[in-house]
This record gives C-alpha cells, sequence and structure tokens, in this order.
C-alpha cells in the first residue's frame, strides 16, 4: 500500500516556497539559516495551509502550491530551464475509482526542486530581469589628467524593499566607455581598459565584471556594506600604464540607501605626463527582477520588485 502524504508534509513544502517567494521579513544579517536572504517579497496567493483533519491533499491548495513553485523556478532559470509537469487535481471524494493521486514520488520530487530553488534563491535568469537607467555621468572635460569622479546614490523605499530587491537576483550595473579613434598610446589604453571590463555587477554579496577583468570582489555587495567607502572593483591599465584605474567605491548611507562612487584615475607618472584625450562616460543601469510567463494558460509575473531610485551627488 503507498504511503499518504500526510498534512504535515504538504505543510512542510509550503512553508518552504513561501519563504523563497514571499515577504522578507528577517531582519538579522547572522540569522541562522541565511534568513536574511530570503524573500522575494511577492504576494503568495490565497493558498493555505492544508488541515490536519483529513488525509487527503485539497486540490485548489495543492494547485496554488505549485504555482508558486513555477514562478520561483522561471524566475531563477528561465522558462526554458524549466519544464512543468501537469499539475494532479483529482476529485477523490467522488470519483475514487479513477482520481488522479498525488503519490509520495512526487511529493519527493517538489521537495528535491525546493532544495535547489533553495539553493539558486538569488539566482535572477536574464529573460527574467527588467534593465532601466540608474544615472549617467559624462566627463565632457577633455583632454584630462589626474581624477574624475562620479558619486550618486540608490534610494529604496525600506530597508525590506532593498533586501527583496537584491534578495530576487537584482543588481546595480557599472558600464564605463570611451570612444576615441586617434593613436595617443595613453587615451588607446584608457579606452582598451574600459572595454575589457565590460559591465560590473554590484549584488547581494559580490561585485563582478562580466569579462573576467580587473579585480573583482566576491565579498562586497549589499550583504557586506559599512558606512564608508570599501573597494568593490578596480581595472587597471596595461604596461607603463597600469597606474591608471578605474573603481568602485560602495558605501551604506542608511539601511534603504547606498552611496556608489566611480573614480577614473589617471595619477601624474613619466616624463612627461601625456593627458587622457578623450572624454569619459559612466553609465549606470538597474537589473531588477521583473518576469512575465505562461502558468496554467495566463501570462502571469513570476517576480516583480520596485525599482529604486538614483539622484546624482557629483558628476564627472
Amino acid at each position: 500500500m503507498p504511503n499518504k502524504v500526510l498534512a504535515s508534509r504538504f505543510n512542510a513544502l509550503k512553508a518552504r516556497v513561501d519563504n523563497i517567494l514571499g515577504p522578507a521579513e528577517e531582519t538579522n544579517r547572522t540569522a541562522a539559516n541565511n534568513g536574511y536572504s530570503y524573500g522575494y517579497g511577492q504576494a503568495l496567493g490565497s493558498g493555505v495551509d492544508q488541515t490536519t483533519s483529513n488525509d487527503t491533499i485539497d486540490a485548489l491548495n495543492y494547485k496554488l502550491l505549485y504555482i508558486n513553485i513555477i514562478k520561483i523556478r522561471y524566475h531563477q532559470v528561465g522558462t526554458t530551464g524549466f519544464s512543468p509537469l501537469d499539475f494532479v487535481t483529482g476529485d477523490f471524494l467522488t470519483n475514487l475509482a479513477n482520481t488522479d493521486k498525488v503519490e509520495e514520488a512526487y511529493i519527493q520530487g517538489l521537495e528535491s526542486l525546493a532544495t535547489n530553488m533553495e539553493t539558486d534563491r538569488l539566482a535572477l535568469h536574464p529573460s527574467q530581469a527588467e534593465i532601466t537607467v540608474c544615472d549617467t555621468s559624462n566627463s565632457a572635460v577633455a583632454p584630462w589628467n589626474g581624477t574624475l569622479s562620479h558619486i550618486f546614490k540608490v534610494t529604496f523605499s525600506s530597508a525590506q524593499a532593498r533586501r527583496e530587491y537584491f534578495n530576487s537576483g537584482g543588481k546595480i550595473r557599472f558600464n564605463p566607455s570611451m570612444t576615441y579613434t586617434g593613436t595617443q598610446s595613453k587615451t588607446l589604453d584608457w579606452k582598451n581598459m574600459l572595454d575589457a571590463i565590460g559591465n560590473v555587477d554590484f549584488g547581494f554579496n559580490s561585485t563582478i565584471s562580466s569579462t573576467g577583468y580587473g579585480q573583482s570582489y566576491g565579498g562586497i555587495g549589499h550583504d557586506y556594506m559599512s558606512n564608508s567607502y570599501q573597494t568593490a572593483y578596480y581595472g587597471s591599465g596595461g604596461g607603463v600604464y597600469n597606474p591608471n584605474r578605474y573603481t568602485i567605491y560602495a558605501m551604506e548611507l542608511s539601511d534603504s540607501v547606498l552611496q556608489f562612487k566611480c573614480e577614473f584615475s589617471d595619477p601624474s607618472y613619466g616624463q612627461p605626463d601625456e593627458n587622457v584625450l578623450a572624454d569619459v562616460l559612466n553609465s549606470t543601469l538597474f537589473v531588477r527582477a521583473n518576469g512575465l510567463a505562461t502558468i496554467d494558460g495566463a501570462q502571469t509575473t513570476t517576480v516583480s520588485v520596485p525599482e529604486p531610485f538614483s539622484t546624482t551627488v557629483s558628476g564627472l
């Protein structure tokens, strides 16, 4: 005789799913089980815990839970990375002979999937993300030398909104660039360096270049901030131009406000010390969860978090 799936087991699975998809309620960074990194801030729908008054799983409760599982997994791996099974919704009370039953092996599969979703909880698939302008500054001072700085703030509506933005895989993206068609070696080195950096993403617990160029910091991100600037990333010039550097600094002004400083540093060295002959552009972007997918025949929001807003403190 097959094992029954008890209400307590169904409820334990639902609690794990709710913990990922629902509000980021943990406020203690050092809480056990990494609770601070859970919670996308989404409405959980009308699904309720299964009561212990009977030994069958309510079909609607099960279906609502499975829809939330699909939302999470699509958000994490995209619609082509996960193939949901058909909804198993039998009519046990009136059609016992032919009903579809949720077998224990099926629940075991969902429990295993929940473990994978917990492991991947900070992932945001590109197809489920929206990218919008954060803050941009153009130097417009060529030729230049010394240090140019672009400073801006990112403000969230609350500390919880900040956690949910980064818990759901949100990032602040940096994309420095330079346009130059001349032949001066220092300016060419600057252009080549900025091209090589590509995108730099400040996320939950890291600041990493998409190309692997420069020095990324795996421990500097939203979850590791202080009230003074920390170096989150830097890229350096090549050869004799190694002292030239693009650096991202990050700090926490409050539990809902972050501040960033992006420096283009061309220190004095060499005889003579040439100027840089082209402007630099520092573009920054919001990468936030805002996904859609067809679930149970309907276009459905998977995970969507509010966009914070930026304020320029000083331009290049």
